[in-house]
């Protein structure tokens, strides 16, 4: 029998998933025979997906849209954050059955911490409101991030997720406490002086997409000891972490995320704790590229 281990990124679409190359990484970089593969899994296609997994020996897969919520019913046990966020982006394959975890904010809390940023009684802003503004909003709250205040072009959307927030909050499913804020995403040099960390969770700047802030200069206004970070790491810098750079600012990317939030997995998967830090700084030190 094989010693390698075979593992999977399941969701549609999925050619563009980065999770085989970095996973492919983390686990060259322990020494590890590993085989990382996509799978598309078109909706409503899981059970079937599960069964032939099974079969082929698989140890456990990633999933992307739009499987995060529905593989919970097939789950045994789910851990916290993934209650949390209502969403799965890890399964574990055991004899007894399947786990499921979320990685995502996790990787996120590692990247920062890495970089020696705080998040507790931090002043939070955040511009954007999609789908990971979320997860990332809550999991800062869970923290116990001081106040958070969410920008958005449609102030509603931001209002939304800090709603959702306060209602978990409320439950006592996440930590009490933190001050929710929402507005306009063109009010941000007015929340900019008392900021600790500023987060870009717009897709502007990203490769392809085609367009980007038209005005930075509410960083001006940032808190001079405030951090900048971009869930973007396609490039790599982009123009708002350049901005923030040249105005003396320690500045954060997307990559760091990505590659917490596998490590996280792959130690779920090996069922071992990893050398989280030196992992940090191999991946991140410019021999790999992802």
């Amino acid at each position: 029998m094989s010693d390698k281990i075979k593992l999977n990124v399941i969701g549609d679409p999925i050619e563009h998933s980065k999770s085989p190359v970095v996973h492919g990484i983390v686990m060259d970089a322990l020494g590890i025979d590993c085989e990382y593969t996509r799978v598309l899994v078109k909706k409503g296609g899981l059970e079937e997906y599960i069964e032939n997994a099974k079969a082929r020996g698989v140890r456990g897969f990633n999933l992307t849209m739009p499987h995060k919520t529905d593989i919970i019913p097939f789950l045994k046990e789910i851990d916290k954050d993934a209650k949390l966020f209502g969403a799965v982006n890890t399964v574990s394959i055991k004899d007894d059955g399947l786990y499921g975890y979320n990685t995502d904010a996790r990787g996120l809390m590692l990247s920062l911490e890495q970089n020696d940023v705080s998040v507790e009684g931090r002043d939070i802003v955040i511009l954007g409101a999609g789908g990971v503004v979320s997860t990332i909003a809550l999991k800062f709250s869970d923290m116990g991030a001081g106040r958070i205040v969410i920008l958005n072009r449609t102030p509603e959307k931001a209002e939304g997720i800090c709603k959702k927030i306060r209602s978990f909050q409320q439950s006592g499913a996440a930590q009490g406490g933190t001050e929710l804020v929402h507005g306009a995403i063109g009010d941000a040099a007015n929340y900019a002086s008392d900021c600790d960390l500023l987060v870009n969770a717009t897709p502007l700047g990203m490769s392809g997409v085609g367009a980007d802030h038209e005005d930075l200069s509410f960083i001006d206004c940032l808190n001079p000891s405030a951090a900048a970070l971009d869930l973007i790491y396609n490039p790599p810098k982009t123009n708002f972490l350049a901005y923030a750079e040249k105005r003396g600012h320690k500045i954060i990317n997307g990559l760091g995320m990505l590659i917490g939030q596998a490590i996280l997995a792959d130690e779920i998967y090996l069922e071992k704790k990893l050398d989280i830090s030196g992992l940090f700084t191999k991946l991140t030190s410019g021999d790999y590229t992802i």
